[in-house]
């Protein structure tokens, strides 16, 4: 049986650590573990702490944490994905698979197709939507290394903030593969993704004009999620550890 794993977002070290009510809920209530039940910890450092449930209350579970160790599953090349928003179903995928995949940095961006009100509480509930998300997914995924997720920026603001080795986007009227662009093999790649769409000719324009380079993965459209995940699989494999 596979010993769960929980982010928490507090100092740890060895001894008592008495989990937040979500990690406490999930455990007894969910899992319904009993004492010295096997459980890992993480707070995103690079350090897994394991141990064994203490003390099962009401509202909170205790850990007594016995043992540290580093976890070394963080990829070689540092891989921006620069994801503009979609539909929810579809973004919660696009990230929670760029996780996944290894990716180090996250920025959410509005583009011309981008279909998002302006409001700046809204961005702040998607943030913190988001950052669940990205919890989960590094939870399940067995890395110890939280991904980055960046405040959400206009597409404008983006290609002229983010910078890597290589800064990547994906356009079907392209004729650049990405074999072609990575036989250097960059440590770092930023990859802006469009939404439903894709990307207008304009911001095509302005993406040449700041210096990103466009790619082509093949003669099909692939939808948003579905390219996200492609291009970063393709990533991985030629720079990275797939």
């Amino acid at each position: 049986m596979s010993i769960s794993r929980f982010y928490q977002n507090q100092l740890l070290s060895l001894g008592d650590c008495i989990l937040d009510e979500d990690a406490s809920h999930h455990l007894a209530h969910v899992l319904r573990v009993k004492l010295e039940a096997k459980v890992i910890v993480f707070n995103g450092n690079g350090l897994e702490y394991e141990g064994a449930v203490k003390q099962i209350s009401k509202k909170n579970v205790t850990i007594e944490l016995q043992q540290s160790y580093h976890v070394n599953c963080e990829s070689p090349v540092a891989l921006h994905l620069v994801q503009a928003i979609s539909r929810k179903d579809r973004m919660d995928f696009s990230l929670q698979k760029a996780v996944e995949l290894g990716v180090t940095e996250i920025t959410p961006i509005i583009t011309d197709f981008s279909n998002i009100k302006h409001r700046e509480e809204q961005f702040h509930k998607k943030e913190e939507h988001w950052k669940k998300i990205i919890i989960s997914a590094t939870q399940q995924s067995g890395r110890a290394v939280l991904t980055r997720l960046n405040p959400i920026l206009s597409f404008r603001q983006a290609i002229q903030s983010v910078q890597a080795e290589q800064r990547l986007f994906l356009s079907p009227q392209a004729k650049t593969s990405y074999k072609t662009l990575l036989s250097e093999k960059p440590k770092s790649v930023a990859l802006f993704i469009g939404c439903e769409g894709g990307f207008s000719a304009q911001e095509e324009r302005e993406a040449l004009a700041a210096g990103l380079n466009a790619i082509v993965l093949g003669p099909r459209i692939l939808r948003t999620e579905t390219a996200t995940i492609t291009t970063l699989s393709v990533l991985q494999y030629c720079l990275g550890d797939l």
